[in-house]
């Protein structure tokens, strides 16, 4: 390494806190619901990006000849919370292959034979409780390499997908049962389930089979939207 690089390394471990020349900055450190090691990230990201989205039927405008439709916007839904973040990863004074580290977020995108699905996983900062939810993008960009070959530093561009407990979910949710909305059916959902989720009542089944032309309540398809209709007392 020149002389240059050095002092390029240098400074830029004094930014982040890590190295000879830097402080007692925190890491950010992901963990896994699976356990095992957790990714430590060599240098703190520079930006961290959280967006979510709010579903809203777009209002209809005046007709010709006097005829006039709604001209307010309907709620509709909010979506899964994302978010989006680079990592950084360099082991060229080291010598070690940056897969080492780059492999460890990777795993969370694998299926867990226990879980049956991706981990949940919970990112944080020190004092900043930044996002608990499951992998759901990556890329990899390895850009410098050894002699032999050997990957010594790379980014990793990574999206997450919010992941809460329904309880968690439903505590936030303001008023549910007097607002009209609609809901992805899961495998395994049922209309009373549903009804026992959205009005805490499996008795009130007929309210959504009603608003949506359901004949037979076993007769519901995963992936079915459904319109959950608001209880009008």
């Amino acid at each position: 390494m020149t002389p240059g690089a050095v002092s390029k390394a240098r400074l830029a471990s004094a930014l982040v806190g890590i190295g000879p020349g830097g402080g007692e900055l925190e890491r950010l450190i992901i963990t896994s619901e699976r356990g095992g090691a957790p990714v430590v990230a060599l240098f703190n990201p520079n930006e961290i990006s959280r967006s979510r989205s709010l579903q809203w039927n777009e209002p209809r405008r005046s007709l010709q000849g006097g005829g006039q439709d709604e001209g307010r916007a309907k709620f509709r839904y909010v979506e899964a919370e994302t978010l989006a973040i680079e990592l950084f990863f360099d082991t060229y004074e080291s010598r070690s292959d940056v897969r080492f580290h780059t492999d460890l977020v990777a795993d969370l995108a694998e299926v867990d034979t226990e879980l049956h699905r991706p981990p949940m996983c919970h990112l944080q900062w020190g004092a900043f409780d930044i996002f608990s939810g499951v992998l759901s993008t990556m890329t990899q960009r390895f850009s410098m390499f050894l002699e032999d070959g050997t990957p010594v530093r790379a980014t990793l561009s990574c999206g997450f997908l919010e992941s809460v407990p329904r309880s968690r979910s439903r505590a936030r949710e303001r008023h549910s049962a007097d607002v009209t909305k609609t809901r992805h059916v899961r495998r395994g959902d049922t209309l009373h389930s549903i009804a026992a989720d959205e009005y805490n009542d499996p008795a009130l089944w007929r309210h959504i089979a009603t608003a949506n032309g359901i004949v037979n309540p076993r007769d519901v398809q995963p992936g079915t939207v459904l319109i959950i209709p608001r209880l009008r007392t």
